[in-house]
């Protein structure tokens, strides 16, 4: 499966492992709550696009938000 092709919370999960910070380094170079980190990464939260855009910019990635369609 295609990185891009995964769910939100599984690109974010991947990408911070891949890096060279951990959750909690993530988080204060974010601005965020570790708390909130892991509710992204657990996919109880879905990031606004710009906390999205921000954290391609420090993870070097390229995620996106798989478009959902409702049947």
């Amino acid at each position: 499966m295609d990185h891009e092709e995964k769910p939100l919370n599984e690109q974010i999960r991947y990408a911070i492992s891949k890096s060279p910070y951990t959750l909690h380094e993530f988080a204060q170079l974010m601005s965020m709550k570790l708390k909130l980190l892991e509710s992204y990464i657990d996919g109880n939260e879905v990031p606004e696009k710009k906390t999205i855009t921000k954290m391609n910019k420090f993870l070097n990635t390229k995620m996106k938000i798989k478009k959902i369609d409702s049947a």
